[in-house]
């Protein structure tokens, strides 16, 4: 992985790769709602950022040098002997099961199953290398505190978000703060399966990246049999067109467990 260099990111190069930046030079990356900042000093590096709502985000990533670092409330200063020669950013998925409110009602009818790409947004890591130091993680976009579950007692924290869980791969938006999940619902139950919500497992799953920026995770697939208590989750072993193994940046950061899995998707359908 060759660094970059003190020009402007090239179009359709992945916004992961390494970036080499001379002492006195600063630097900016816009994603979504996220924009940051980084300076280089000869024996600091200074970081910042700024949000903004997240109808108010520009689809592409923007990534240049800039004169100088705006005045921000939260920079902070990480100070070394020398400082590293260059910086690299890291997407990883967030720490939590997101719950997704779908802006219409889905209705899968019995022996049916449809393909839904919903997307969320990443956990930025920053790091400096040569030598290697992990600095900050940044979420990109802050999402709201849900519990999901049948009771207080049974359940979880987890992230809380809305879709418009898009049927069509085509009509994805260009979005580079947020990876893509391709979920397969299948319903195996007698009945109409409705649905309005939906948890997908983010620390169970792995993170791929394209050399067009795009982030996608494992697909997933939702059993549904009738019974709510049952319903079962699998990662499927066949990735999406277009992603390899190859494109993998990050692996889950959870082992699955059958019983945990049982608790977070209980309560997902309604009948």
């Amino acid at each position: 992985m060759q660094p970059q260099h003190h020009n402007d990111t090239p179009t359709g190069n992945p916004w992961w790769q390494p970036i080499a930046l001379n002492s006195g030079q600063s630097w900016h990356y816009v994603f979504g709602p996220l924009t940051l900042y980084l300076q280089r000093l000869p024996v600091e590096w200074l970081l910042g950022f700024t949000r903004v709502a997240e109808q108010d985000v520009h689809s592409q990533m923007q990534s240049s040098s800039i004169r100088q670092l705006p005045d921000l409330d939260n920079l902070q200063r990480f100070v070394f002997r020398q400082s590293p020669a260059q910086f690299c950013l890291s997407p990883k998925l967030l720490d939590r099961p997101m719950v997704v409110k779908t802006r219409t009602q889905l209705s899968i009818p019995p022996a049916q199953q449809a393909v839904f790409y919903i997307s969320s947004p990443v956990v930025i890591e920053v790091n400096l290398q040569q030598p290697a130091c992990s600095l900050i993680d940044i979420a990109s976009q802050r999402l709201s505190d849900t519990w999901f579950g049948p009771s207080t007692l049974h359940g979880e924290l987890c992230y809380a978000d809305k879709t418009q869980a898009r049927h069509d791969r085509a009509d994805l938006p260009v979005r580079p703060h947020r990876a893509v999940t391709a979920v397969t619902i299948e319903n195996n139950a007698n009945s109409m399966l409705v649905i309005d919500k939906l948890s997908i497992p983010l620390p169970y799953l792995a993170l791929y990246g394209l050399n067009d920026g795009s982030l996608w995770t494992d697909p997933i697939t939702l059993q549904h049999d009738g019974n709510h208590a049952l319903t079962r989750f699998k990662i499927s072993k066949q990735l999406p067109a277009g992603v390899t193994a190859a494109a993998r940046i990050a692996g889950p950061r959870q082992n699955i467990e059958k019983q945990g899995l049982i608790r977070a998707f209980t309560g997902m359908f309604n009948d």
